[in-house]
């Protein structure tokens, strides 16, 4: 029963956020007004992009920290969720982030924000294979042997 109240909260706000995000994003009013460099319609994209992957995130800490009775199968790989949904986070952050920051970044700025979220990938995808080879593996490989007895 959580796992529905969950998808209910956390589902239907990203849902929202992305579509009014969508749509606001592509209003005229929204495309011609600009404070200098920055269009509002980006500003009104960042916010809502934005605020879909903290609900994202936000969502997979809970079923992280509190699985569902429902979803038992995900036991063993529970402990994958924060690292998957981290390195989703800060792939789609990169370019959400540019919707603001990108018309005031020069070429050396630009670098140094690539070789941000560069190091934030990779830490994200380090943190996602130690999770599994000292947490995962030894769970699945556990449950391996009471499959294989079920099934005989």
């Amino acid at each position: 029963m959580k796992a529905r109240a969950w998808l209910m909260q956390y589902g239907v706000a990203m849902i929202l956020s992305c579509a009014f995000a969508l749509i606001l994003g592509q209003v005229p009013l929204f495309r011609e007004t600009a404070v200098g460099k920055l269009a509002a319609s980006d500003l009104v994209q960042f916010l809502g992009y934005g605020c879909t992957i903290a609900l994202a995130w936000l969502g997979a800490r809970q079923l992280a920290g509190d699985p569902s009775e429902d979803w038992k199968w995900l036991s063993p790989y529970r402990a994958l969720i924060l690292p998957v949904t981290t390195l989703a986070t800060v792939i789609l952050a990169y370019g959400v982030l540019l919707l603001v920051g990108g018309p005031f970044l020069n070429k050396f700025a630009k670098g140094i924000y690539n070789w941000m979220f560069i190091v934030g990938i990779v830490a994200a995808i380090a943190w996602l294979i130690v999770t599994w080879v000292r947490t995962c593996a030894p769970l699945v490989a556990a449950t391996i042997p009471r499959r294989l007895k079920k099934a005989a």
